[in-house]
């Protein structure tokens, strides 16, 4: 297995794992297999539960639904997934994702990555942190959820998804402040090709993941943790530095 800077032929040493995610909020990995990936996130995380998984924070995502069956369950289909971060609608969300191809698919299916610091730094420069605090994900049913953006002492955590099951707005009315995320999020998209054994890990409160639609028999493993409390860079629970937006 190797783990690999994004953007840069850099291998990342083991043991600088959490560090380089607390700076870039994405390693990519190489060659890999589930049992390196579960034994690397077991040395400084949690798993965190998911209604779908299969093992304790592992969930198997490969399709077996028809297109517009079940709300929440786009993932288990060809369909594309709008770049999102997991767990949104909950209290609190992993802090850590990781996946790991299986079989690519035979056309399309490629990982699409958001930098959510980024999107922040671009917003900022429109609005004041009280302002984007208003901006909030609001369920398909009309019944408001958490805040899209969540300040706290010198941190920041994103929570995002715009699809059939919720949405972004604003709860006061700034509605060019909504579609101006909708539009950085999409304009600072970036494809990524996966092929067996090749992953990423991201910080799941900064980094927004996806992927395009496929045909084929696409499956991916995909891990959810959180970092252990006693672990140096436990704050990535908490979010990533505002100093890297």
């Amino acid at each position: 297995m190797l783990l690999v800077e994004a953007g840069h032929a850099v291998e990342v040493r083991q043991d600088l794992l959490p560090a380089t995610l607390a700076r870039d909020g994405v390693v990519l990995i190489q060659g890999a297999s589930v049992a390196e990936v579960r034994a690397l996130l077991d040395r400084w995380t949690v798993p965190v539960e998911h209604p779908h998984q299969v093992a304790e924070g592992l969930t198997v995502i490969a399709p077996r639904h028809r297109a517009g069956d079940g709300d929440n369950e786009a993932g288990f289909t060809e369909l594309p997934l709008l770049p999102h971060t997991d767990r949104s609608l909950h209290a609190q969300p992993p802090s850590v994702l990781a996946t790991l191809m299986l079989a690519p698919a035979r056309a399309g299916g490629s990982a699409t990555l958001v930098d959510g610091s980024r999107v922040l730094t671009l917003v900022r420069h429109r609005a004041e942190d009280a302002t984007i605090a208003e901006l909030r994900l609001r369920a398909a049913a009309g019944r408001s959820g958490p805040p899209l953006v969540e300040f706290t002492p010198g941190h920041a955590r994103i929570r995002y998804r715009d699809d059939r099951v919720a949405g972004p707005y604003s709860a006061d009315g700034r509605t060019d402040l909504v579609a101006e995320f909708r539009r950085l999020t999409v304009d600072t998209t970036r494809s990524l090709h996966l092929g067996s054994g090749d992953g990423y890990l991201v910080h799941n409160h900064r980094f927004m993941h996806g992927r395009t639609a496929f045909t084929g028999d696409r499956s991916i493993v995909r891990f959810l943790a959180r970092v252990n409390s006693d672990h140096p860079y436990a704050w990535l629970n908490r979010g990533f530095s505002i100093a890297s937006s």
